[in-house]
């Protein structure tokens, strides 16, 4: 695929989905005041590739990363509005292209260093540079002048990021960005120490330093991922001295785990026992919108997906309400386009087809494939376990109806990921979750054509499309901006590279010892705020 730019926002490899612009959930329960003695364990779905914040890209890693490390900026627990964290202010000129930010003094990395200007120069440098591959780099800092060289290998300089002194941080972009600052909440954009990233004694991937509310203290791959509250941060204090992550891929185990009284949260749940746990007085059960969508995915440079006709066929055979209630117990809702509905400038009942089998049968004649009589073999690949692969089975029944045979199969997290960058699928089954709450976050990434090789997953170009991102990008009116990318979502879907099936719900339970409960706008369970009993 030649040069190999891992361009991403977030592919989300699990069952549970997360939210980024809704505000979060503050469940209170009842239970004793607690201490910061308090220890909080709750079950991930696997263990993190990476809590290099340069190299963090599922969700599991994010999540975890999102406490070791803080950036310029973050999202408040309530409004999901951007707020001050490392840079204490900032302002930018008035066609927003240059932007000043103003750091805090004191703040300081977990060994002692205190972070400066030069960290984030340093940080953003080496997260867009080819060597360090990062997956979500580019999708975050794309727009600062230099960055495509940089990603590109053509300049080993991060040419509008400057350190004008150890306090003032000053970025330039290669063109106006309002929303720009709402990018920087994303671990891949904080600091990190130089010299311990580039201690040969250690690898940082393992041995994160960070400037977050917590520090690593223990993990042990496979098992548990164990943080303990950082006694320098420079914030307000966590209400637990330690957050455990117990890793546990079977959904129903964790279950049994949180009912045995073992851990305190359970971040992915079964979909089948959806509506038991709605309904156990044993234990809390959350749910809430997540600004992800779940699609069918074409590589459209590859037969029979070269050809539209095939896709719209696949297109009108996707039964999304019966995925919806049925397969997925409500956990998530149909999609009605490619961008949530919780996204501002999100614009309802845009897809061009439904499900309908006669139209599907229609294209299928029209592709020259009458009754699916003369598709070649074909496979459907999915990640991982749970609502992934309750849908692959459910979109195989359907499409089985229509004349259409796929076989499916289900892949380590891991091995899907690699492969389905690499180019080496025509047909898979994959959700994407939002870095920023923007249509941004959903459309660029994955549809812009200079991502073909990364995130554009599909191999689709269209250079219409591409032209309405890139003016979308730099209107500095709100109103402009959306109906540009509104005219390029219509017409994304009209050339059909995907299939949007679901938008995204989280849904958790948690014990009735955790007296609170916080959601956040990130969609993760807000370890720095949590609280339980220690009855």
């Amino acid at each position: 695929m030649g040069i190999f730019r891992k361009r991403s926002t977030k592919f989300v490899w699990l069952a549970m989905l997360f939210a980024v612009a809704v505000a979060p959930v503050i469940i209170m329960g009842c239970g004793e005041e607690t201490s910061s003695s308090n220890v909080f364990t709750y079950a991930e779905s696997s263990d993190p590739a990476s809590l290099d914040p340069a190299q963090v890209d599922e969700v599991v890693a994010i999540n975890i990363a999102r406490y070791l490390f803080d950036g310029l900026v973050g999202y408040d627990t309530e409004t999901s509005e951007v707020v001050p964290a490392v840079a204490e202010s900032w302002e930018s000129n008035s066609d927003a292209t240059e932007f000043t930010f103003h750091l805090r003094k004191g703040v300081r990395f977990s060994n002692g260093s205190e972070v400066k200007a030069g960290d984030f120069v340093y940080a953003w440098s080496r997260a867009l540079a080819p060597d360090t591959m990062s997956s979500t780099a580019y999708a975050i800092l794309q727009p600062v002048m230099g960055a495509t060289d940089l990603a590109d290998g053509k300049t080993d300089k991060l040419t509008g990021v400057e350190a004008a002194d150890d306090y003032t941080l000053k970025v330039t972009l290669e063109f106006p960005m309002a929303d720009f600052v709402s990018l920087l909440g994303h671990p891949v954009a904080a600091p990190v120490p130089k010299d311990e990233v580039e201690n040969a004694q250690f690898r940082f991937a393992e041995h994160p330093v960070g400037n977050g509310p917590f520090i690593l203290t223990e993990w042990k791959h496979d098992d548990q991922v164990v943080l303990e509250k950082n006694p320098d941060y420079y914030g307000q204090d966590a209400s637990i001295d330690q957050a455990v992550a117990r890793i546990i891929p079977n959904p129903a185990t964790a279950v049994a785990e949180l009912k045995a009284g073992n851990v305190d949260a359970v971040r992915t749940i079964p979909a089948g026992q959806t509506e038991a746990l709605r309904n156990d007085t044993s234990v809390k059960f959350f749910q809430g919108p997540a600004n992800a969508v779940r699609f069918l995915a074409f590589d459209v440079t590859k037969p029979p997906f070269d050809n539209q006709k095939v896709r719209e066929a696949f297109a009108w055979d996707m039964d999304s309400i019966k995925i919806a209630d049925k397969v997925l117990q409500g956990q998530e809702y149909p999609a009605d386009g490619i961008v949530p509905t919780s996204i501002p400038g999100h614009q309802a009942d845009v897809m061009p087809y439904s499900f309908d089998p006669e139209q599907t049968a229609k294209r299928l004649e029209e592709a020259g494939f009458p009754g699916g009589a003369g598709l070649p073999p074909m496979t459907l690949y999915y990640p991982g376990v749970g609502p992934a692969a309750d849908t692959a089975q459910a979109i195989q029944s359907d499409l089985k109806k229509s004349g259409i045979q796929v076989e499916i199969t289900g892949m380590d997290e891991g091995a899907f990921r690699d492969q389905m960058l690499s180019g080496g699928m025509s047909l898979f089954l994959i959700s994407w979750q939002a870095d920023a709450p923007s249509i941004d976050s959903f459309l660029f990434p994955l549809f812009e054509s200079s991502n073909i090789g990364a995130t554009d997953v599909f191999q689709y170009a269209n250079p219409e499309v591409d032209e309405l991102l890139g003016k979308a990008r730099s209107a500095p009116d709100v109103n402009q901006r959306t109906g540009f990318y509104n005219e390029a979502e219509r017409k994304i879907l009209a050339d059909m590279p995907m299939v949007p099936i679901t938008f995204g719900q989280d849904a958790m339970v948690y014990s009735p010892r955790v007296t609170n409960f916080v959601h956040t706008s990130l969609g993760d369970i807000a370890l720095d705020k949590i609280t339980v009993s220690q009855t």
